[in-house]
């Protein structure tokens, strides 16, 4: 086990919540890539899988198409969508719902967080931050949320942020959109001061928003100051042979987005990083 130690600091105490659909191909990547590669890892740093409750196939097919229209490439489907559920989420005021969380602990696995809600696409921000709260139970310095299809290299994290500041600190994969600067969902991270106000502060959040996009306007409206942590994008298991020993001795969070065919195989690239990285 290594420790989270620097020289004149104290220990610093990392949770890590990697958010879940509890479907297919995510519990195949989880199962195969995300436990067998880093979560397997013997660190100082709590790691949860966070999930909410499936629903029925059909319904789920639903849901996705619905979520999925404001990807359409055609602008006047796009805004037509958000449109629509912006007055749906107004009518049903979607901001009152805090559901509840249960918690298990499993011998020789991370720990997992159900959220007593239907695991929907249009409801991720409920899901979020009903983990958001129930990580206030808890004891940690940061709060690092992540998704199925990422890679973190624990050792790494764990000695950027024994250097970072321990308040008001917003970091992870920073984006822009416009003037404001945000999170990417796939690796936001988050002293513990900033989720006390994301919990307070929860009925500013904007549910009809894209979800990183939602967050970031919540966080903007108190925190300005902004720490990118070195991230990659993984597309193939033949693409982490490029990567460099300089890279690998820098970067904190990969994303491991692979599709062949109609088959997600993110676990694969997982695998191959983590075979590089032991060998370090």
């Amino acid at each position: 086990m290594f420790t989270l130690m620097h020289l004149g600091k104290s220990p610093v105490k990392i949770l890590i919540c990697v958010i879940h659909g509890p479907y297919e191909p995510w519990l195949t990547i989880l199962r195969e890539g995300q436990i067998k590669t880093w979560m397997s890892q013997d660190s100082a740093i709590k790691i949860v899988n966070v999930f909410g409750k499936a629903i029925p196939n059909q319904l789920l097919g639903l849901d996705q198409s619905i979520y999925f229209k404001r990807w359409s490439q055609n602008r006047f489907v796009a805004y037509l969508s958000l449109g629509v559920e912006a007055g749906f989420k107004t009518i049903f005021p979607i901001k009152k719902i805090k559901p509840s969380v249960i918690k298990s602990v499993s011998p020789g696995e991370p720990d997992s967080w159900t959220v007593q809600m239907p695991d929907s696409l249009l409801l991720q921000g409920v899901k979020n931050l009903a983990a958001f709260r129930a990580s206030l139970d808890e004891d940690y310095d940061y709060l690092v949320t992540t998704i199925t299809s990422s890679y973190i290299n624990l050792r790494k994290l764990a000695e950027h942020l024994t250097d970072a500041e321990q308040k008001s600190f917003v970091g992870g994969r920073i984006e822009e959109s416009g003037d404001m600067q945000y999170q990417q969902g796939s690796f936001r991270v988050f002293s513990r001061d900033v989720v006390e106000y994301i919990v307070n502060n929860s009925s500013n959040y904007k549910h009809w928003l894209i979800e990183d996009i939602a967050m970031g306007r919540l966080v903007n409206l108190s925190y300005t100051k902004f720490t990118k942590i070195d991230n990659f994008t993984l597309h193939s298991a033949e693409s982490v042979k490029r990567l460099t020993k300089s890279d690998l001795s820098r970067i904190v969070s990969y994303r491991c987005k692979s599709i062949v065919g109609n088959t997600r195989t993110d676990h694969e690239i997982m695998q191959a990083l983590n075979e590089r990285l032991t060998q370090l």
